[in-house]
């Protein structure tokens, strides 16, 4: 019995560390903390279209621009630094930024109209007139030589004492053969064309333009055309005398009364060739 005491009391505390164990309870973990969100960006305010009829049109209000921190591309959150050498992005409706215009360079002044060289320009009239008696010249030659009628043209003014020439021409079938502005045709009754020409019919017109010298208001144009006959073999003279026989240039003043005698008398006849004289 002793013995089944013992063996009961070693057994007893065996069943009890035998039993179940209590588990240790955890400790509760800390709420995780709560991602920081980065605020949403406030949409840009858009400007409604002005009704139709309205008087005037609505304000327009520019939109708002987020600022961007420094190293964080404007287009995406959160993607870290810009790589090197990449540009940002400029966003949506922000204006770029625009350069400047060059400056306009200054305009150089031109000179004025009124500032004409006079000297040089009558170098190259002086040019041009030698040019165009040394072509006569030649064209004469050359006339010589093909025609076998010389002509003489020339052309007078008969009434100098109260009108001046402006300007006195002679055309020999259309073209220009004699042209003059400094009165000449007054002062002389000096041969004014002499050249070759084909023997047949020919059509010469004269031309002066006239100024009264008492009241220079006072201005005529007269024109006379004639046709000649060349014959071969012999020369053909032509004289031409103009005149203004009226007195409108000085008596106007005296008694508001006057007249003009425009005229051009033309004189023609053949003559013995010199060339055919020496044959």
């Amino acid at each position: 019995m002793r013995r089944g005491i013992l063996i009961a009391l070693v057994a007893v505390p065996a069943l009890a560390l035998a039993g179940p164990r209590k588990r240790p309870k955890k400790k509760a973990a800390p709420p995780p903390a709560e991602k920081t969100e980065k605020p949403a960006e406030p949409p840009a305010e858009t400007t409604p279209a002005p009704a139709a009829g309205a008087g005037s049109a609505a304000p327009t209000v520019s939109p708002t621009v987020p600022t961007v921190p420094t190293g964080m591309s404007p287009t995406t959150k959160g993607t870290g630094p810009l790589s090197s050498g990449t540009q940002p992005t400029t966003p949506t409706g922000v204006p770029a930024a625009t350069t400047p215009p060059p400056a306009a360079a200054p305009e150089k002044e031109e000179p004025a109209a009124n500032d004409v060289d006079v000297d040089s320009l009558r170098q190259e009239y002086l040019s041009l007139r030698d040019e165009l008696y040394k072509s006569r010249a030649r064209a004469n030659a050359v006339a010589s030589a093909l025609y076998s009628t010389r002509i003489t043209i020339k052309f007078t003014w008969g009434s100098a004492r109260y009108y001046g020439v402006s300007k006195a021409s002679i055309r020999l079938d259309g073209a220009t053969v004699y042209e003059d502005a400094s009165g000449a045709i007054a002062t002389d009754d000096g041969v004014r064309f002499d050249g070759y020409i084909a023997p047949g019919r020919h059509l010469i017109t004269f031309h002066v333009d006239a100024t009264g010298k008492d009241d220079d208001s006072f201005t005529s144009s007269t024109e006379a055309q004639i046709v000649v006959k060349a014959v071969a073999q012999k020369d053909l003279v032509v004289s031409a005398k103009g005149k203004d026989s009226g007195d409108i240039a000085y008596e106007w003043k005296k008694s508001e009364h006057g007249s003009y005698g425009l005229g051009i008398d033309v004189g023609v006849k053949t003559v013995a060739s010199a060339k055919a004289a020496k044959k």
